[in-house]
């Protein structure tokens, strides 16, 4: 198959984004002074941080906008920066535009933190748009959103044939396909294959270079 528009998840997919964000919950876990696990931590790195809070730190209602700011109270000045990318994805990306293939985010984390971080990491202009949530995570929020936002504002609905999403979680298969694209799950992120399988990913590659493979074949 050919795919000719790429659209790619960032926390656990572009960049190993898990030490900022640790960080970014021990600033929760101390302010409420809970008795949380950081090994509990990888399953809230990929849905919004309001669903986090509330179903796996089980916050109640009434404190997930200020668990949200404590959050981001910390990451937007030091947590967001602090991780890597991921070996092999900066070749990949270049090769797949060297190829004609246009390369986009479709992540849950903020746009504007998003960009921020990719600038910062000098990739800027890898990307021709940078799709995320919005800032409040009350409007565009899940991947569904952010999926159709990026399919929407890049005027590629009526071409969905050649749009893949590429991620590590189970919210990216799910997403991708309510949007109505395929979905390559990759394994050097915080998801597993069983989860992914479980999923239904279309595809599922070890390493960036068997991405690449498929997606120049």
């Amino acid at each position: 198959m050919m795919f000719r528009n790429i659209l790619f998840d960032f926390d656990g997919t572009i960049m190993n984004t898990s030490p900022g964000i640790y960080d970014s919950f021990d600033k929760v876990v101390e302010h409420y002074k809970l008795d949380y696990p950081r090994s509990e931590y990888d399953r809230m790195i990929g849905p919004p941080l309001r669903d986090s809070f509330k179903n796996i730190m089980k916050l109640p209602e009434s404190e997930l906008d200020n668990a949200i700011k404590v959050y981001r109270d910390y990451y937007s000045v030091e947590g967001m920066y602090n991780g890597d990318i991921y070996r092999g994805i900066v070749p990949l990306i270049e090769n797949l535009r060297e190829a004609g293939k246009k390369i986009f985010t479709a992540t849950s984390k903020p746009e504007h933190f998003t960009k921020m971080i990719i600038e910062r990491k000098g990739l800027l202009d890898l990307f021709d748009f940078i799709g995320g949530s919005d800032i409040t995570e009350k409007g565009r929020v899940t991947k569904e959103d952010v999926v159709k936002y990026v399919l929407e504002s890049q005027k590629l609905s009526e071409n969905k044939n050649d749009c893949i999403l590429i991620g590590d979680r189970n919210f990216d298969v799910n997403g991708a396909h309510a949007v109505g694209i395929k979905c390559a799950g990759i394994l050097w992120g915080f998801g597993s294959r069983k989860e992914l399988e479980e999923a239904g990913a279309d595809w599922i590659f070890e390493a960036p270079e068997d991405l690449e493979k498929f997606l120049l074949s």
